[in-house]
């Protein structure tokens, strides 16, 4: 069967002026052939793999490549321009759907087709001997419809290149949320640095992660499923006796609470009549997941922490008069509630309800029991880089874009260090120039602590030096764009525009 790697697909975006390889898996055919532009490329299968360079081409759009073997592939709406490798954490990762308070008139103003973003999904094989699969997503487009989940840095950047360059830009999306620099790192690299066997090793059999990561869900599952209450359905409804006054924003520790499961929220507020069509609640950003009712209908969930709670709703669970508003809030780590300088109100056609003031709080299950599968995926040493770094060793790149830090805040030693340790190591792996964009991190205000993580400042010094100490580097800051008690800010277009001026002088060669 013939199949190729999962990046390639229709719509894709090829690197301009560059060879470029298309490669995959065949076991029905000696030989595989790319026809492109009334010309055929070949190449032999060995040990069932293949791999077909294509000679450099100009920028172009709409082309079509042919691939026979065993099967026959058809790729469309192909494309040559400019492709970027965009590599870090969430605030790379964070969508352009996650930045419409600040941004939605340029997002519904935009359309443009020939921006594409590729997603990097990460298959984890952390086996020495064993090679991880690139993912058969989708080519996505920077139009109405699409755009919403591209990475918000990433498009934001590319629609000021694509405004002055009018060349295809390809994003190929490897961020992952919660990824140490570590995980972007191989583990001969990391070796240089410490000695991480004891993070590593219990993940090197065949499937050990995988499992791990599933005992993991199963856990938080089990710890969720324990808060269940037969007299959930009445909590929702009524407020119970023994509810205390409770001021939004606010968190447990405000009123020298401290509560590991359910806390219920409480709140009554007034219409001057009953709506039509869709309301819409903004519930700001609660620390942890929540389940949200009005009038005892549920009208959103989130289950983690960072998504800002905005819930659209019909209009008939409202009445004219007296409604009611239920949050039954999750408290993972014994410290959360309602953050601060986040705004919390409810929208009509006919007029906008400010919900901050007082409210209601009740303490319902409560668990204590600490889980003991803690590890994300990402933050496995090597992880990442085996995941989504070593896939793509031969796909042709323009350059890199890196936004991380936050994860490592807690221990920067070396920080700087491992950084151009491992962008040395992927321009050897690559065999590529691959000129770097590096985002010094916005400054930072834990809501829980009230203070900025002990090592921030410090990978933030050091980001600011990377053009010092890594050839071929542009440091971006993001410091100033920070929005209060906010870890993912969502002044990206305004990050975007200072990326996109350090791209043209760094790879456009335009003062």
């Amino acid at each position: 069967m013939l199949e190729l790697a999962g990046i390639f697909g229709n719509g894709m975006v090829f690197q301009r002026d560059r060879i470029n390889t298309i490669w995959g898996t065949e076991d029905g055919s000696d030989e595989v052939c790319a026809v492109f532009e009334n010309e055929e490329y070949k190449a032999e299968v060995k040990d069932g793999c293949f791999e077909i360079a294509l000679p450099a081409h100009e920028a172009a759009t709409g082309l079509s490549i042919e691939i026979k073997g065993s099967a026959t592939i058809l790729l469309t709406d192909v494309c040559f321009g400019d492709v970027f490798y965009l590599a870090g954490q969430s605030n790379m990762e964070l969508p352009v759907s996650r930045t419409l308070d600040v941004s939605k008139e340029e997002v519904d103003a935009s359309d443009y087709p020939y921006i594409r973003q590729y997603r990097v999904t990460p298959q984890y094989c952390m086996r020495e001997d064993k090679k991880a699969s690139l993912p058969k997503n989708p080519w996505t487009k920077a139009i109405p419809g699409q755009i919403g989940e591209m990475s918000a840095a990433g498009f934001y950047c590319a629609k000021r290149i694509y405004d002055k360059k009018k060349i295809p830009l390809g994003l190929v999306l490897g961020a992952q949320g919660g990824s140490t620099i570590e995980s972007w790192m191989p583990a001969s690299l990391l070796s240089e640095f410490g000695d991480y066997s004891s993070k590593l090793d219990p993940f090197m059999e065949e499937g050990a992660l995988q499992k791990y990561l599933q005992d993991r869900d199963a856990e938080i599952s089990a710890w969720r499923g324990s808060l269940e209450q037969e007299d959930d359905t009445a909590l929702v409804n009524d407020i119970p006796e023994g509810a205390e006054d409770f001021t939004i924003p606010g968190m447990l520790h405000d009123i020298g609470k401290e509560h590991r499961g359910v806390v219920w929220f409480y709140k009554d507020f007034s219409l001057g009549k009953a709506p039509e069509g869709e309301a819409f609640l903004y519930c700001g950003d609660l620390i942890d997941a929540d389940r949200t009712y009005i009038n005892g209908h549920l009208v959103g969930k989130t289950e983690y922490r960072y998504p800002p709670r905005k819930y659209t709703f019909s209009s008939a669970f409202l009445k004219e008069g007296k409604n009611r508003i239920t949050v039954r809030l999750i408290v993972e780590n014994g410290d959360g509630g309602f953050v601060a300088e986040h705004p919390y109100y409810l929208k009509t056609k006919e007029e906008q309800v400010d919900l901050e003031g007082d409210w209601k709080i009740f303490f319902g299950a409560r668990n204590d029991v600490v889980m003991t599968h803690t590890t994300l995926g990402q933050e496995v040493p090597t992880g990442v880089y085996k995941a989504s770094v070593l896939p793509l060793k031969d796909y042709s790149f323009r350059g890199i874009w890196w936004y991380q830090g936050e994860s490592n805040s807690d221990d920067p030693s070396r920080y700087d260090e491992k950084f151009k340790a491992m962008i040395e190591n992927w321009r050897s792996l690559y065999k590529q120039e691959l000129p770097l964009i590096c985002i010094e991190m916005c400054d930072y205000q834990d809501p829980i602590t009230g203070e900025q993580p002990a090592g921030w400042a410090k990978i933030q010094e050091m980001q600011r030096g990377a053009s010092q100490d890594v050839e071929r580097c542009a440091v971006v800051s993001a410091k100033d764009l920070f929005t209060p008690l906010e870890l993912h800010p969502q002044r990206k277009s305004e990050l975007g525009a200072r990326m996109a001026e350090a791209a043209m002088t760094l790879y456009f060669g335009e003062e």
